[in-house]
């Protein structure tokens, strides 16, 4: 039998797997379609085909790379830098991305457009000159959708009612298409997972769209504390503290999990765990 709660984190991910591949395959028709203007105004035309069949090449490895890129920039965004180190980490990316979609292209796609470059190395530098544009094109849409959809979970969070408590000893947990019903007695520990949260109770984990911090004001002190900005811990679930010097620990749980115990959040727990 699925788990509630994975079954419908899952369907939320292939609907986003889905949406962004029709927004690739999008990009992908309005890029070949802007190249084959160009080409004859300029009095090149070019088969549509062929064109086509390219730039949807160049896409399909953007599309590869979106996942990871999203995953970065949540973390990216929720390590609370100050704005302009957020900015110097976006421009360094750049060309990072860049120079990691050339060398899956060139390693896919060297059977199919590899017949002029003698070896795969000759490839990179006429796949980056050629673009260098449709690359900058690509990582700006994952920039503008990484602010956009943190932008959409900061308003849901916002309108949404807080969870319905069904006594002192359960927590309701938004997830994607309903809510999820968990004994607090199951939580182990809690991780933040961007502007989400991760609940990990009874060897299964259950992705809510609401944050850490909202969750921390909602569980009962004496039994959770919040030990790192991106944890929470059950405190009878804390097997072992093994001090790691300046005020920081770590906490090794019952489940074999280990969490840090940072310095700032070490008065939190300091009445409950031998400190």
């Amino acid at each position: 039998m699925i788990d509630d709660g994975k079954a419908t984190t899952r369907d939320a991910r292939l609907v986003a797997i889905g949406a962004g591949a029709l927004l690739w395959a999008f990009v992908t028709l309005a890029s070949a379609a802007q190249g084959q203007i160009f080409a004859a105004y300029h009095g090149r035309a070019q088969d549509w085909w062929p064109t086509l069949g390219y730039t949807a090449a160049i896409f399909s490895v953007w599309a590869l790379l979106t996942p990871p890129l999203l995953k970065s920039a949540d973390a990216l965004l929720a390590a609370r830098l100050p704005r302009w180190a957020i900015a110097m980490l976006w421009v360094a990316g750049y060309p990072l991305a860049t120079t990691l979609h050339v060398a899956l292209f060139v390693l896919f796609f060297w059977p199919l457009y590899g017949a002029q470059p003698s070896t795969r190395w000759d490839m990179v530098e006429p796949v980056f000159l050629a673009n260098v544009d449709k690359a900058a094109f690509a990582y700006l849409a994952v920039f503008a959708a990484a602010h956009l959809r943190r932008r959409l979970r900061a308003r849901a969070n916002a309108a949404a009612p807080p969870s319905t408590p069904a006594g002192d000893d359960v927590l309701w947990i938004r997830v994607a298409g309903g809510s999820h019903r968990v004994a607090l007695a199951e939580i182990d520990w809690i991780a933040a997972a961007g502007d989400y949260a991760e609940v990990h109770a009874g060897g299964r984990s259950l992705l809510t769209d609401r944050s850490l911090a909202a969750l921390a004001a909602e569980l009962p002190v004496a039994e959770f504390a919040r030990i790192h900005r991106g944890a929470i811990v059950r405190l009878d679930r804390v097997r072992e503290v093994r001090r790691l010097g300046h005020g920081d620990a770590s906490l090794l749980l019952c489940t074999g999990h280990t969490l840090r115990l940072s310095r700032r959040y070490r008065e939190n727990v300091a009445a409950h765990l031998a400190l």
